[in-house]
């Protein structure tokens, strides 16, 4: 069975909205948003972010989110 993906909302120290698509788990996660926070002087922004987490979860990109009206 393969791995169910989970789509999370995260704000960056940008203050700007992004959505992240990965296999990890929430407590993983949040154990790689600490190492990256200690490498970087405790800021994430969201392009940098996503890149060193795609060496850990090959699968994760970020999501694009829109309405949908019908």
């Amino acid at each position: 069975m393969k791995k169910k993906k989970i789509i999370y909302r995260f704000f960056d120290d940008h203050e700007e909205k992004h959505y992240l698509n990965s296999s990890l788990d929430h407590q993983e996660l949040e154990e790689l948003v600490e190492k990256f926070k200690k490498k970087n002087k405790d800021k994430v922004f969201a392009k940098e972010f996503i890149s060193f987490l795609h060496k850990h979860d090959p699968e994760a990109t970020e999501v694009e989110v829109k309405d949908f009206y019908f």
